[in-house]
């Protein structure tokens, strides 16, 4: 009788704690690693003068490739701070996760070594009975300890975080005037160009300028919302994780799941949204 009562206030004391379900937490950091749009922009940076090179020449090309060599310098350490952020938001998402501190094989193991002894009255009932109790015991244990570690990593990693996260924006931001840029000297060259080939010889390299013309406008279009949706994904993954930490005692509360809950959708939209766009 003694032990069952220790044991029913044992299995008490632990619900009050409260089981870990940190789903939401774990489909926002999963959908914040996914988001790689950051990486394909940095690369489209990288090319720039790939791309603008057969329309300069003289003093302006001489300038493009010193800004190349600069952007290509760069390029690896341009890299890495998406990487260091989407590892971040990776080791979140596997914290957060479902088996990060399941011990069920190890009790397993234990319950295993257990027999039944039908002559001493413990049958096969009561070992799978003695295999469950140390599962929901160590469940509920190890939710506490889940929970601390997300409020610990998500408490430290806060100010860090945000902040590579505005210089991801700020980074983006000078790619979209890069592209601008890159824009005005791709087409500027064609607006001169186009009306000296408008002669009834040149009528056929005329049209094919045009055509090229349609060509680079849309992908200059296409790369444009690429950037905007970048900066919307990056936005919603730093307001995200300020909601996190704004809420990091009341992760259970619903109000709180419904709202991290909505910054994963939205991410999750911008992230396929941008893998419709072909910039």
């Amino acid at each position: 009788m003694n032990t069952t009562k220790i044991t029913s206030a044992l299995l008490l004391t632990l619900a009050l704690v409260g089981c870990a379900n940190l789903k939401e937490v774990r489909d926002y950091a999963g959908e914040s690693a996914r988001l790689s749009a950051y990486m394909e922009l940095t690369a489209r940076f990288r090319d720039t003068y790939y791309r603008e090179q057969p329309y300069l020449s003289g003093e302006p090309d001489r300038l493009a490739q010193d800004n190349d060599k600069r952007r290509k310098a760069a390029y690896e350490d341009l890299l890495k701070i998406h990487q260091r952020a989407s590892l971040y938001m990776q080791t979140l998402a596997t914290l957060a996760g479902e088996d990060t501190f399941d011990i069920s094989k190890e009790v397993d193991s234990l319950a295993s070594g257990i027999k039944a002894y039908p002559d001493f009255g413990i049958n096969e009932k009561h070992v799978d009975a003695i295999s469950n109790i140390a599962k929901v015991i160590t469940k509920w244990m190890t939710s506490s300890y889940q929970e601390r570690a997300v409020h610990n990593m998500v408490k430290e990693g806060d100010a860090p975080l945000q902040t590579t996260l505005e210089g991801m924006i700020s980074l983006v931001r000078y790619y979209k005037k890069t592209n601008e840029n890159e824009r005005k000297t791709v087409l500027g060259f064609f607006e001169v160009e186009i009306p000296y080939a408008d002669a009834p010889k040149d009528k056929l390299l005329a049209t094919l300028a045009r055509v090229h013309v349609q060509s680079k406008e849309s992908e200059y279009k296409d790369a444009q919302q690429k950037y905007d949706d970048a900066e919307k994904g990056i936005k919603s993954i730093a307001g995200g994780h300020k909601r996190l930490l704004e809420n990091i005692d009341k992760l259970s509360n619903d109000e709180v799941k419904a709202t991290i809950s909505k910054f994963a959708k939205d991410i999750k939209t911008i992230r396929k949204n941008l893998q419709t766009v072909r910039g």
